[in-house]
């Protein structure tokens, strides 16, 4: 509720709508986006006193926007079929889309990320088909470790049962920086991505826990927060920490779910692929399946002696799979080239693949496609 006011606040003061200003009658209802048959997508935006509105896009190049005569900004292209992040940029200002309630949220910010579906074929692993579904539940909790309130999002299979003689496996599944626990929902659509995969035999029923990814979420205070390299040791230390004496304990406790390490994957994107590393490789008694989408490395010890000071070759005996992809035009690709020049120095084994894209979730849709049906198979 808070931030849809402090949005409605914001957009009302960027727009600076004066009945005595307006050269036309202004749009009772803007429609946006508005998504057409063919895949065109138009965006609109009324501020009739703005001097320049963008249109921000996954692939971070701002698109300029068109005024008509009642002050309503608009673009039109044409977008293949999958789901876009989105934001405006008005005079500077980012803003979400005010006439979209499709979002994803960010951590510890008023403001959010606007989402737009372009549909396509049934073979798209995040189109919702008519499959059984899971169910998606979240937990509040305080931490001891980190000292905060926070949640734990869970997605149990259909058919889930508490009492089921075999227990279930758990993919711990990390979120992104400045996101938060409903990331790999409302943009990885990751119970869809499972719904679909299990009905069609290709993934194993699984819970995936979407927990907080933060041991130092004081750094997105407003005002006050600091990501100084200090803050993110701090960070990935204590997310470590809470990682394996709260959230898999906890997990365990509430969940029919394995307790030994066959029946354990961890996963995750951007700094949650840095984090999945760590807690795969440094822990391969832990977890037997390790997926890295575009990771963050560069949020960990730039000496990865230091932060995988155990890591060698006999890793291989003891994890399953190491997977690791990221996007061809993704920013954080020279870094993962050079961590991945330095696993095969200590020959490790380990998948690896660069496709088509940047950093974004059109990438981790389509990997999280490809890696769920290799776990849990033996």
């Amino acid at each position: 509720m808070i931030r849809s006011i402090i949005t409605i606040m914001l957009c009302l003061a960027l727009t600076g709508v004066k009945a005595q200003s307006v050269q036309a009658p202004v749009p009772k209802n803007i429609h946006s986006p508005q998504v057409d048959k063919d895949g065109g997508v138009t965006f609109r935006f009324l501020a009739p006193n703005a001097q320049k509105v963008m249109l921000i896009m996954d692939d971070g190049k701002p698109r300029p926007m068109a005024k008509d005569t009642a002050g309503v900004w608009s673009f039109k292209a044409n977008f293949a079929p999958d789901i876009y992040r989105y934001t405006f940029s008005v005079d500077g200002n980012v803003l979400p889309d005010p006439n979209n309630a499709d979002i994803k949220p960010l951590f510890k910010r008023a403001l959010a990320q606007s989402l737009v579906q372009v549909h396509g074929s049934a073979n798209l692993s995040w189109e919702l088909k008519d499959v059984p579904h899971g169910v998606l539940s979240q937990h509040f909790f305080k931490s001891k470790i980190v000292g905060d309130d926070r949640d734990m999002r869970v997605y149990t299979p259909p058919g889930y049962d508490p009492k089921r003689k075999e227990p279930y496996p758990v993919l711990y599944l990390f979120h992104g920086l400045t996101d938060e626990t409903s990331a790999w929902t409302t943009a990885g659509r990751e119970n869809i991505i499972l719904d679909n995969l299990i009905a069609e035999g290709k993934a194993k029923p699984m819970i995936i826990i979407n927990t907080l990814g933060y041991g130092a979420p004081e750094m997105f205070d407003p005002g006050t927060g600091q990501r100084t390299p200090a803050a993110y040791r701090k960070n990935e230390e204590l997310f470590m920490a809470y990682l394996f004496k709260e959230a898999i304990p906890m997990v365990e406790r509430l969940y029919n779910v394995g307790k030994t390490k066959k029946y354990r994957a961890v996963c995750g994107l951007s700094m949650g692929g840095g984090q999945s590393l760590d807690a795969g490789l440094n822990h391969p008694d832990v977890f037997d399946y390790v997926g890295s989408f575009s990771p963050a490395v560069i949020l960990l010890d730039p000496d990865y002696t230091k932060a995988f000071p155990q890591l060698d070759e006999s890793v291989n005996k003891k994890l399953k799979l190491v997977w690791i992809g990221i996007g061809k035009d993704d920013y954080l690709t020279p870094s993962v080239r050079k961590y991945v020049d330095w696993l095969h120095t200590k020959n490790v084994k380990f998948d690896y693949k660069e496709t088509e894209g940047v950093h974004s979730y059109q990438v981790w849709r389509r990997y999280l496609t490809e890696f769920a049906p290799l776990l849990f198979k033996n």
